[in-house]
């Protein structure tokens, strides 16, 4: 421990000697240490750390499945669901949960909320506990009982400012008093963000005698709990054979010809959703960030070791082994690296906010996003084994005691071995700077192509307004009708309001995997009854002007087309080229009933962007919204598109006073701007742009100041040759360049390593492109041409300076 303390006391003078460069490496590694452990507390906290619930890797979603007809992971049947529980010998508990949006009265304006629904254990299974008053107990949930309340912690502060008096207040929802009985703790918003929950029977559908006892009708969302000492094998063969008992017990509910599975899924793996890849590859970079940390370090550590040559050929000469001086070199490295690593704590604590915000763009474990305890001691273990490394090189490189002995202090001769080792380091440094910048430049020109995508829609000068109809007030589909109509009368009276249009969807908001079967009428290759699977959506009859949705052939819906019409459908034209390739198919009819009715297709339009904006579009069936069809399933949904001329609050206040003037008891989900849709869409590709470039342009300073500090040591090191050549007579000119060739040879070596890592690692880049090639021929040249000029550049200071030097001052130094 003495040797130790007197180590790190020596240390400290030495930093204060050679201040400069002390904090260069505290900060090289600093940005490389922070970087790595801000990137870890995410993958952590959503792939790897405990689930924030009591046994949490022991619970499990149950995925109904219909594999014939190209459906997984459906909602159950609540007697389905019954089934699951009552005959799985793996679960302890089955509890239920399904989202529905209602209308809260009574506190100011009406407000929209979205309201989870679930069984009375729910939160019992979940390990969670209310921080004020309770949550649902046996019986709760039944059919006449008692409506309750449960605030999540989210809404009790925006609501009710956090007032802990709420419990026991009543609520006006849905024509009902509701009692709040509790408040939860903050909890990730799975599997539904939510601002209140309440027990099955309070929502008028899951308390209907048709959904509880009909088991073809589709309904909830089942979880599951597995008993201690199962696995998940298992627990999938038993809810599997489950299915399968139901298929021979009910065959009209199950089809054979869709096919009934069912299957467990981590309740992780659900959580976590698709970010895995992504995460990890984020981790990977900033991962090869720290490496070029390290590299940089190592050689201004050789540097700085080399200066001291002298010095510790003394100390062996006196006594001391090679091994005190390699504790000696390793205790000044590690203190460097552990005071980069408290620095890097600090730059990943400023940088958890926006890293969680980006998180959650993918999955709902992102509000668990945090420094702690974990990731505390990861970034310092990260830095003492960056110590470690970085000070290796230096610590047990071997030294010739008569020749250091000889040479004067700072003028020492590098050791081959050093040297080959400092230009290794910098061939690394160029390899994984080639690296990182080739991904940044790829995922940037991905999202190039991906804004400047054509949507199939327009976005500028238009807003949306969503509503989810008041289930009281438009219980009767005439009276949604009704409300169209007087909306589409109404709003373009405005002056800076132009056309009005409305659908049950929202482009690039639609949900993924969402379908419909419809059947086509003489199909060449599809018989009468057999089903599709396609997108359906009702909108207006200026539903495609307002948005811009070109009219390929056939006609837009008319006002007439209405419930005393025929019915008739438009498809887009993915539908024509995949099910009416080379004919025409208006007159052609469709069925969304199994055979029961029949309509005409009218029209075909252009393709749109319904899912997202890198889904390529989906085939799809509109119908109007004026018109009952069989594929209205989501008539509580409207949603306004106003064409707008005019910008600010005005046209959204005039839109919100006449939507309350037909209803005063209607709740506006909210206004937004299309563009900021779209806007908000591009979020999560940005954010993942921008944290790449900012690696890649970290890992380019840091390896050009590699280069300048390994090209400035070797200058020093052949000064007396470069003073003799200059006193013979050679060119300046040539001096340079021979100088510059010689550092650009590691460069070129560099950048052959990387391109020929890249092209082999390059897949894994291939999730977050966009019709971009991972292995891009000119991207891989342009970014080489980028290093390699930067380089010369880099190179050329240093090199400058040793042509200018002093024949006589430089030999009689040396």
């Amino acid at each position: 421990m003495q040797n130790l303390l007197e180590d790190m006391r020596f240390a400290l003078r030495n930093f204060r000697k050679n201040l400069g460069v002390t904090t260069l490496i505290i900060v090289t590694l600093g940005l490389g240490i922070g970087a790595t452990s801000a990137i870890f507390s995410m993958v952590y906290h959503v792939l790897l750390g405990p689930l924030p619930f009591a046994d949490g890797e022991q619970l499990v979603k149950i995925q109904t499945n219909r594999p014939n007809i190209d459906q997984y992971d459906v909602a159950a049947s609540v007697q389905t669901m019954f089934d699951y529980e009552a005959q799985s010998e793996t679960l302890s508990d089955v509890i239920e949960y399904h989202q529905m949006s209602f209308t809260l009265l009574g506190q100011g304006d009406p407000a929209f909320v979205q309201t989870g629904v679930v069984s009375w254990d729910y939160f019992n299974v979940l390990g969670l506990e209310p921080i004020l008053g309770r949550t649902f107990q046996p019986g709760e949930d039944e059919p006449g009982s008692e409506p309750l309340i449960v605030l999540s912690n989210r809404f009790w502060y925006e609501k009710f400012g956090g007032d802990p008096n709420v419990i026991g207040m009543s609520l006006e929802m849905n024509n009902h008093a509701h009692t709040v009985i509790g408040v939860l703790p903050p909890m990730p918003a799975y599997p539904m963000d939510n601002d209140i929950w309440v027990g099955a029977s309070t929502c008028p559908g899951r308390g209907s005698d048709m959904v509880i006892n009909t088991r073809s009708q589709p309904f909830v969302q089942a979880y599951g709990k597995l008993l201690p000492q199962v696995s998940l094998l298992q627990a999938n063969t038993d809810i599997n054979s489950i299915a399968q008992r139901l298929t021979a017990q009910y065959p009209d509910d199950y089809p054979a010809e869709q096919g009934f599975t069912a299957n467990l899924s981590p309740l992780r793996t659900e959580m976590a959703g698709d970010s895995g890849q992504t995460f990890f590859l984020l981790l990977g970079l900033t991962g090869l960030v720290l490496l070029i940390a390290c590299a940089n370090v190592a050689n201004l550590n050789l540097a700085r070791m080399a200066i001291r040559e002298q010095e510790f050929a003394i100390r062996e000469s006196l006594g001391a082994g090679p091994g005190r001086v390699a504790k000696q070199v390793l205790t000044e490295s590690v203190m460097l690296s552990l005071t980069g690593g408290a620095l890097g704590i600090v730059i990943a604590f400023f940088g958890i906010d926006v890293l969680s915000e980006f998180a959650g763009q993918y999955t709902s474990l992102a509000s668990e996003v945090r420094m702690d305890t974990p990731i505390l001691v990861f970034s310092l273990g990260v830095a003492l084994i960056t110590g470690l490394l970085s000070g290796s090189a230096s610590a047990f490189q071997r030294r010739n005691l008569n020749r250091s002995l000889k040479e004067g202090s700072g003028n020492v001769t590098t050791s081959s071995s050093s040297k080959k080792i400092r230009q290794g380091l910098l061939v690394a440094q160029f390899a994984l700077a080639f690296i990182i910048l080739t991904s940044a430049a790829l995922v940037s020109l991905s999202l190039y192509r991906l804004n400047t995508e054509d949507l199939g829609f327009k976005t500028d000068s238009v807003l949306s307004a969503d509503l989810t109809l008041n289930f009281t007030t438009f219980s009767d589909t005439s009276r949604r009708r009704e409300f169209l109509r007087f909306l589409e009368r109404e709003l373009p009276s405005h002056p800076q309001i132009g056309g009005v249009g409305a659908s049950s969807t929202v482009p690039l908001e639609d949900i993924p995997n969402r379908s419909q079967a419809i059947r086509i009428e003489g199909h060449s290759s599809i018989d009468n009854t057999e089903d599709i699977a396609v997108f359906s959506t009702t909108v207006s009859k200026d539903y495609f002007d307002v948005l811009d949705i070109s009219l390929l052939t056939g006609r837009y819906f008319y006002d007439s087309d209405d419930t005393n019409s025929p019915p008739v459908y438009i498809i887009n034209q993915a539908m024509q080229d995949r099910y009416f390739p080379g004919e025409n198919p208006i007159g052609k009819r469709l069925s969304a009933d199994d055979g029961v009715s029949w309509g005409e297709i009218i029209g075909v339009v252009g393709n749109s962007r319904s899912v997202a904006l890198d889904t390529p579009a989906v085939e799809t069936v509109f119908a109007p919204y004026l018109q009952f069809s069989p594929l209205q399933f989501t008539m509580n949904r409207l949603n306004l598109f106003v064409e707008s001329t005019g910008s600010g609050n005005e046209v959204k206040n005039y839109l919100a006073d006449t939507i309350h003037s037909f209803d005063p008891q209607q709740a506006i989900t909210r206004i937004v701007e299309m563009e900021q849709i779209r806007d908000s869409w591009l979020s999560a590709p940005r954010l993942i742009a921008q944290l790449i470039g900012l690696f890649a342009l970290l890992a380019f300073a840091i390896t050009l100041s590699g280069v300048v500090g390994v090209v400035a040591y070797n200058v020093s090191q052949r000064l007396k040759e470069i003073g003799i050549r200059v006193a013979l007579g050679a060119n300046p000119m040539r001096v340079r360049s021979l100088l510059t060739l010689q550092g650009m040879l590691l460069g070129v070596i560099g950048l052959s390593i990387g391109a020929v890592i890249m092209v082999f690692a390059a897949p894994s880049l291939s999730r977050l492109l966009y019709e971009t090639s991972p292995v891009d021929i000119v991207v891989y040249l342009s970014i080489a041409v980028i290093i390699a000029v930067m380089a010369v550049v880099a190179i050329s200071l240093p090199a400058e300076r040793a042509v200018r030097v002093d024949p006589s001052k430089a030999l009689r130094d040396q």
